[in-house]
């Protein structure tokens, strides 16, 4: 059984793989066009110092002690033979491949009455399908010797076009809340994706509305794949440093991306400022310096006159990442679409408590036992939830311990493995 995942924001389709790998399975990943820092494995897995620069790191310049990255990672470019050419004008060299291939406009109108056959709608525009098209030949060879296609974010979409008849499995990682609803060409073209694939997996339970919106009867729950054998409780001389240097003894972290209508920065920073205002213990807040909207949360730290109790970090790779969970008191996720990506199951493996939003209604369909984690979403219930945990040193032991539990019976790397597994079986053996 050869897999191949396409696709790697977040590096889900590499911890995929890789616990893929250690039950056995042939898992690789095909990450191109696309070189973040967190869609890397060195970001993952290597231990370093130093900050790479965000859209183009450069690894070899950094000393990465014994990481090696693996063989079955490939990091390529869809159009590798344009890469060094000035570009003068959009669309310039999808026009000369359609001079230069006279058939080529016969086999894009192929694919597109391929594309109007299904019962999908709305239903794709010539045009939507024309500029996928041109990667049609690099995707086939990609394909080639794999028996099941893993395809991430929107790279359904390639799977369905040019996986020639294999089973593919559209793996939803927050792409389903809002991009099929969109009047545009990646809109439609998911859509149709998400209806033909052979499989739907969902991580983010709050996205059931939008597969049922959808009428998609093909999508099963897996949850974000953490590693629990490395996100785990340990010592670190990070915790005296902060302790020291901040004067402080309640460390509250928060390393989510600065987006107020997505993650509810706003209302945590406004939170922490009463925090810091109605208790008599020094507090400080640990930022992580990213997301589209970190210079208004500064701002705002700057107006509540939070400058000197706000602490900001670059953003942490993951092994970094982990000595703050273990350094923190309390971490803090996100506050406005009542559930959790991977910074919450992460502070939890780390026998953290953490704090966000938590809609029990939303997850009945998926977990069934609710996480011990400590809901609140507006302001005041974010205050309330920080000064009942800050002043509990006992309760915040006992539901970090609770968490860890939680976290090794529903959330796994094995029961992540053994659900695509099984469910790759199941595809094959049709």
């Amino acid at each position: 059984m050869r897999i191949l995942h396409v696709g790697n924001i977040a590096n889900n389709a590499y911890n995929n793989a890789k616990f893929l790998r250690r039950k056995g399975l042939e898992a690789d990943v095909l990450c191109y066009d696309y070189r973040h820092i967190m869609a890397q494995p060195e970001w993952e897995d290597a231990a370093f110092e130093g900050q790479p620069d965000e859209f183009q790191p450069q690894w070899e310049q950094l000393d990465l002690g014994t990481f090696r990255r693996p063989a079955w990672f490939i990091q390529d470019e869809l159009f590798p033979q344009v890469r060094c050419r000035k570009q003068w004008f959009r669309g310039q060299f999808r026009l000369e491949r359609m001079l230069t291939q006279p058939s080529f406009w016969m086999r894009v109108w192929s694919q597109y009455l391929k594309c109007v056959a299904t019962d999908s709608k709305p239903r794709p525009h010539f045009m939507d399908v024309f500029p996928v098209y041109s990667g049609r030949k690099r995707f086939e060879q990609w394909f080639e010797g794999y028996d099941l296609i893993q395809a991430y974010a929107t790279e359904p979409i390639h799977a369905w076009m040019f996986g020639r008849g294999r089973p593919y499995v559209a793996f939803e990682h927050g792409t389903m809340r809002e991009i099929p609803f969109e009047d545009s060409a990646r809109g439609r073209l998911l859509t149709l994706a998400y209806r033909e694939a052979s499989k739907v997996l969902i991580t983010n339970p709050d996205v059931i509305t939008a597969a049922q919106r959808l009428g998609l009867k093909n999508f099963q729950f897996v949850p974000h794949p953490v590693d629990e054998t490395k996100y785990r409780p340990r010592p670190t001389a990070l915790r005296d440093l902060l302790v020291n240097r901040h004067q402080t003894d309640l460390i509250l972290f928060a390393p989510s991306r600065h987006n107020w209508e997505l993650k509810g920065n706003d209302r945590l920073l406004r939170a922490f400022a009463s925090l810091v205002s109605a208790v008599s213990r020094r507090a400080v807040l640990i930022l992580c310096d990213w997301g589209q909207e970190v210079d208004r949360s500064r701002r705002l730290a700057d107006d509540l006159g939070m400058t000197s109790q706000v602490v900001w970090t670059p953003p942490l790779n993951k092994m970094k990442l982990i000595e703050y969970y273990n350094a923190a008191d309390v971490v803090l996720d996100q506050f406005t679409i009542g559930t959790f990506g991977t910074v919450t199951p992460e502070a939890m493996a780390c026998g953290k408590p953490a704090v966000l939003y938590f809609d029990r209604a939303v997850h009945e369909w998926c977990y069934s036992e609710m996480p011990p984690v400590i809901s609140a979403k507006s302001e005041d219930e974010i205050f309330e939830r920080l000064v009942e945990v800050s002043e509990d040193p006992g309760r915040r032991s006992a539901i970090g311990h609770a968490s860890r539990e939680w976290i090794v019976k529903h959330h796994g790397w094995e029961l992540v493995a053994d659900r695509q597994i099984g469910l790759y079986r199941e595809l094959l053996q049709r």
